[in-house]
């Protein structure tokens, strides 16, 4: 029985070849027979070979390992995007090292040097809110550490996947108004962020295309589950005749369900309420809240691949964009 790992040394001497000839046989190189191809990795397979990752990592100058940063590790979406970049990342033979900057500017700095010391081989990121100067970012870049951003990402020519949250919410909001809705208060995201933008320009749009009334007013600022308890309260005093609020999130949109019932209010009967994201919680709670689903697996996919398709070294800007999909549930029935 051998006493060390099985290398192309072994084989090669086996079979009485050269080393180069299993090196290009064990890669499917065309210059190799296929003769040669099957005696080799018949071979290989029998001496049960495995390649040593860490001595051609060092050959590639690469570590395997790819990063992910994320805003928040509680939100079902940005889980289940790591989810995404995971299938992709291990099914080519690279780790995933999980990052999470909290929301804060100082925290995501600090992330970013630390990637920087592990010399990770690439990074998908989504931004946090207070994050306006991308300037972090393009200093890893110019490192040569190739990054694609999604959800969250910086104006002009990146590599990035988005989803279609202008859509989404469009949809969203159309929806509210099929199902009988007059007057649909939105809880927005901040405007400085381009998510935020997006969704409220589909909910303005949805409602000038159905003749409703588009009013400031009817925009709130507030995209946490704490500041939903407080800010459906006082929608509920300025606007008694409100029949719809649509949430920029699920956590939003659940805190506001949770203030509108002790109030009294019933849902759907009374007040329609549609969410964005699609949490897991979304489904289980009661009513059952309708929401855009972001489709968190399908985007880490797609950013993992373009991630590894930018692993050459070569400039790109490739914007990839996934559709939305409404999942309607007890809280915009009509019944």
């Amino acid at each position: 029985m051998s006493r060390h790992p099985i290398t192309i040394k072994d084989i090669a001497r086996i079979l009485n070849v050269s080393v180069s000839t299993v090196s290009r046989a064990l890669k499917d190189h065309p210059d190799i027979s296929k003769a040669t191809k099957k005696s080799v990795q018949d071979m290989a397979r029998e001496l049960n070979y495995r390649p040593n990752e860490i001595a051609l990592s060092l050959k590639n100058r690469r570590s395997k390992i790819i990063g992910i940063m994320v805003p928040q590790l509680v939100h079902h979406f940005f889980s289940s995007v790591i989810e995404g970049v995971e299938n992709v990342a291990y099914e080519n033979g690279y780790q995933v090292m999980i990052y999470h900057s909290d929301e804060l500017l100082e925290r995501e700095l600090q992330l970013i040097q630390s990637f920087m010391s592990y010399r990770l081989d690439g990074l998908v990121v989504s931004m946090s809110k207070e994050t306006n100067d991308f300037a972090h970012f393009n200093k890893l870049s110019q490192l040569g550490v190739p990054i694609v951003y999604f959800d969250r990402v910086p104006d002009g020519d990146y590599n990035k996947v988005l989803f279609d949250d202008y859509q989404g919410a469009f949809d969203a909001v159309q929806h509210m108004i099929d199902c009988g809705c007059k007057k649909i208060i939105h809880f927005a995201a901040s405007s400085s962020m381009d998510i935020g933008r997006k969704r409220r320009l589909g909910y303005v749009d949805a409602l000038k295309k159905n003749g409703l009334e588009v009013n400031d007013a009817f925009v709130v600022e507030c995209d946490t589950y704490e500041c939903a308890l407080k800010s459906a309260e006082d929608i509920l005093y300025l606007f008694p005749d409100l029949d719809g609020i649509f949430a920029v999130n699920d956590l939003t949109a659940i805190g506001t369900m949770k203030q509108l019932v002790k109030k009294g209010k019933r849902i759907p009967e009374d007040i329609k309420v549609m969410g964005f994201s699609n949490e897991t919680s979304s489904a289980i709670y009661s009513p059952s809240l309708s929401t855009v689903d972001q489709q968190g697996v399908q985007m880490g996919e797609e950013a993992a691949r373009l991630l590894l398709d930018n692993m050459d070294g070569i400039k790109r800007s490739v914007t990839k964009t996934i559709s939305a999909n409404l999942v309607l549930r007890e809280s915009t029935a009509t019944k």
